[in-house]
């Protein structure tokens, strides 16, 4: 079985971030479209959701604006980093990252490969 677009992208952001754990692409409803990582499938899997949780609370039921038009969440914990990329309406790039990895280096992968991915996705 060969692997889709996706998963190459995928793949090729994490190639790109030597400090990375996984990416994974969700929609609305917390459902993944496709991961690749260092981590177990499960353990991605369950990364996503919870941070597309707080994806999707914001996006969907914050009450100001300025909130629910965020196009990017960045967190930091005492063991890690995770981006939350909104890809488009709908779809949201969740970058989970050791805690040593380079925010802006990750920004700007994200950045150039986040086009890619919509544009493959036909948006």
């Amino acid at each position: 079985m060969s692997a889709s677009p996706f998963t190459e992208f995928l793949a090729e952001i994490i190639g790109l971030l030597p400090n990375s754990l996984g990416a994974i692409i969700q929609d609305w409803e917390g459902e993944t479209i496709e991961y690749f990582g260092h981590l177990k499938a499960d353990e991605l899997r369950i990364n996503a959701a919870q941070w597309g949780l707080l994806w999707r609370m914001i996006k969907y039921q914050a009450k100001h604006p300025y909130l629910k038009s965020s196009r990017e969440i960045i967190i930091e914990t005492d063991r890690q980093k995770i981006i939350i990329h909104t890809l488009f309406d709908r779809y949201y790039l969740v970058i989970l990252l050791r805690k040593s990895a380079s925010l802006s280096e990750a920004r700007r992968v994200i950045g150039d490969m986040s086009a890619r991915i919509v544009k493959e996705m036909g948006f």
